[in-house]
């Protein structure tokens, strides 16, 4: 019986302690819906309405890519305060932009009685969000390695074995050309990002022959951890691909 009468006990205190559960960081947001204005009219024309959502993912498309850039550097530098900023960054900056444009693209599409050509407009920027939050997501996988990798070139600006710098450049120039294009309509932005896919690749197959090349049992927990960031800048750009491939 005492036993039993341990367990009551027990219980009830396990009940207590989840009350006291902290927040998650999941939730720290600080971001108020009400402030986006929603309504099932657009407020004036809704030209008016389609271009502040382009103007929002392209300011969204702007912080992934600052993002993707300041992680590469971290991670080719091995600055670990750098690689947390990045967190900082997408908490503060990312993950708002992508609340604001994915309620707008939500109540837009679905809530309001949109013609079709303009829904359309609505629906293909929430795919390109999309696109651009796993992009974002890559980039804090590459942050997460910082502290595990080691390139030989550390000291030198702007230098790195594996040309993951231009590398780097190159993606973010590619988000940006793609987002463009469906914010201005311009499919020439477009059609150049696919393009400048082919430099990707040549960086990408010679890192990877690099590293073939050189990897030995000592040094391969390093080189797998060169070649996951090289993977992930690399499926940045594919991604861009994607949403040019859309919008041709």
């Amino acid at each position: 019986m005492k036993l039993f009468g341990k367990k009551s006990a027990e219980g009830g205190g396990a009940k207590k302690g989840i009350e006291k559960v902290a927040r998650p960081d999941a939730f720290t947001i600080k971001i108020d819906p009400v402030k986006f204005r929603l309504a099932t009219k657009p407020e004036g024309p809704v030209h008016e309405q389609l271009e502040t959502l382009k103007q929002k993912l392209t300011k969204l498309s702007s912080n992934v890519e600052n993002n993707l850039m300041l992680v590469i550097r971290a991670s080719t530098k091995k600055n670990s305060d750098l690689a947390q900023s990045a967190f900082e960054f997408d908490k503060e900056y990312i993950q708002k932009g992508k609340f604001e444009v994915e309620y707008l693209c939500l109540a837009y599409s679905c809530f309001q009685d949109l013609g079709e050509e303009n829904k359309k407009v609505v629906d293909t920027a929430r795919e390109i969000m999309q696109k651009l939050e796993v992009i974002g997501q890559y980039a804090l996988n590459i942050a997460d390695k910082t502290e595990y990798i080691q390139l030989a070139n550390v000291e030198v600006l702007h230098k790195d074995e594996y040309d993951l710098k231009p590398m780097g450049d190159i993606t973010a120039e590619m988000i940006k050309k793609a987002v463009e294009a469906f914010a201005s309509g311009n499919s020439k932005h477009a059609s150049e990002t696919l393009d400048m896919m082919k430099e990707i690749d040549e960086i990408y197959e010679k890192a990877v022959t690099k590293l073939s090349a050189e990897v030995t049992d000592q040094n391969i927990t390093n080189s797998t951890g060169i070649l996951s960031v090289v993977e992930h800048v690399k499926m940045s750009a594919d991604i861009s691909c994607d949403i040019s491939r859309m919008l041709l």
